[in-house]
């Protein structure tokens, strides 16, 4: 019998294939939550990683940004091997290194995706100093499936045609084995460039969702209202009814620094993505910098999308059970 996201243990969850986790997440009726956890920084916390602290404060799936398939860490845990960590000692930062997707999901009793960009090629190496090597290659794709993740996020401003190849490439090496989502849900920089007027178009143009549906992605992401210019309540709207229609989920993002903002700007969003018929609600790692979203802001979108029932059942549930 097929189980819901909502109400399904932390046991439950990692035995899902990726065809059941993601029809679990469709049966939730847009209370699913998925918050990144950076890992290219010091954790938030001492001693615990960005990605416990979400998946305490109430985090369905853990995103982990900045993460290296061919060089992972996730600060917070002590290396396997400890000498690994001598470099960070100084600063009072376990590296933790050693760690496959697989063991730490089953740490924390969470499905764990990772975020990998598409590119240019005249950009990657720039991209590659930026943030590290997460450029969405095969190398790296493959690597990530490898490793145990339950979802490949895609994201990127590359050109159409070099979006289409990457996305139908990672297709067939994610295919059966882990969930595809790609989508733009922030465009830094883009407004204001030559040959870029403000408006949403910049961010969504119109023949990029049959284009990332035609490609088999699984899950399409767009600013959540209220975030990017343009995107009013309405136009997302639209934009979800299209991607269910074309048999896809959707989900919105807050990726804008706004995932910082305070608590009732947190509760509007949050009310405007859910009445706008998202699958999945996504929070970017903004806090007090680019490391993880204040933990009190993940609990208060929670409720509002689900209520403390759900809010603290999933907070509060053993990752034995």
């Amino acid at each position: 019998m097929a189980k819901r996201f909502l109400t399904a243990s932390p046991k439950e969850l990692l035995s899902m294939t990726s065809a059941e986790l993601l029809n679990a997440i469709r049966m939730s009726e847009g209370r699913i939550l998925i918050v990144s956890s950076r890992v290219r920084c010091a954790p938030l916390i001492e001693g615990t990683t960005n990605g416990e602290v979400s998946a305490a404060f109430g985090a369905d799936i853990i995103l982990l940004d900045t993460y290296e398939p061919l060089n992972p860490f996730i600060p917070g845990l002590r290396s396997k091997n400890k000498q690994e960590d001598s470099s960070s000692r100084a600063v009072q930062v376990e590296k933790g290194k050693g760690y496959s997707i697989k063991e730490y999901r089953e740490f924390i009793g969470r499905p764990v995706g990772i975020l990998l960009t598409i590119t240019s090629k005249e950009n990657i190496s720039g991209a590659v100093k930026a943030y590290g090597n997460i450029v969405a290659t095969e190398e790296n794709i493959s690597k990530a499936v490898e490793s145990g993740v339950d979802l490949l996020y895609l994201t990127g401003w590359a050109a159409r045609a070099e979006k289409e190849e990457i996305l139908k490439k990672a297709r067939k090496i994610t295919e059966g084995r882990c969930i595809l989502m790609s989508g733009n849900v922030h465009g830094p920089g883009i407004i204001g460039q030559s040959g870029h007027k403000p408006g949403p178009e910049v961010l969504f143009p119109r023949d990029e969702l049959k284009m990332m549906i035609d490609s088999g992605v699984d899950i399409i992401n767009m600013p959540t209202p209220g975030t990017y210019p343009g995107f009013t309540l309405d136009r997302v709207a639209a934009i979800i009814d299209q991607i269910h229609a074309g048999g896809a989920l959707a989900s919105t993002g807050i990726h804008t620094s706004q995932e910082g903002s305070d608590v009732e700007t947190i509760r509007r969003m949050a009310l405007m993505a859910k009445m706008a018929g998202t699958d999945m609600h996504e929070l970017g790692d903004g806090g007090f910098n680019e490391s993880l979203i204040n933990p009190q802001n993940i609990m208060a979108y929670s409720i509002v999308i689900r209520g403390v029932r759900h809010t603290y059942r999933r907070m509060a549930m053993s990752i034995k059970r």
